[in-house]
């Protein structure tokens, strides 16, 4: 038998990683919404590349006014960078988190109980998960 320490740190493991998974709905929708912001810049990108090569090179160019629209664009490119990576940082860092949190929980669960083989720990954590409702 596991001791039921490791048991509830491994449902709590489970709990977080399950809630974490329910929300990628979510975070794939905001994801999705932010990578087409991302889209319409790149286009306004092409726009404007496409609106200076047709530009009469006898015809004025107003430089500054060029130079600020290029700006803009490259500003929302930034700006959509930073809003994924804004979402999708937290989701890694979560992630890594329970990661490390179950290889540790695997390794205490060994070192406390050399008498069962790994197949016979994963079996008995299973079993608890899904008593739990957690599978």
């Amino acid at each position: 038998m596991i001791d039921e320490k490791y048991l509830q740190r491994a449902i709590r493991i489970r709990r977080t990683y399950l809630k974490l998974i329910n929300n990628m709905d979510l975070y794939r929708a905001r994801a999705t919404q932010i990578s087409e912001n991302l889209d319409k810049t790149l286009k306004d990108l092409d726009n404007f590349q496409k609106d200076l090569n047709k530009k009469d090179r006898k015809e004025s160019i107003d430089e500054k006014a060029l130079f600020e629209k290029l700006l803009k664009i490259i500003d929302n490119i930034e700006e959509e960078g930073k809003r994924l990576e804004k979402l999708i940082e937290p989701v890694n860092f979560e992630i890594e988190k329970l990661a490390k949190e179950e290889m540790e929980l695997y390794g205490q669960i060994l070192d406390g109980h050399s008498n069962l083989t790994e197949d016979q720990i994963v079996e008995k954590v299973q079993d608890r998960l899904i008593k739990e409702g957690l599978s």
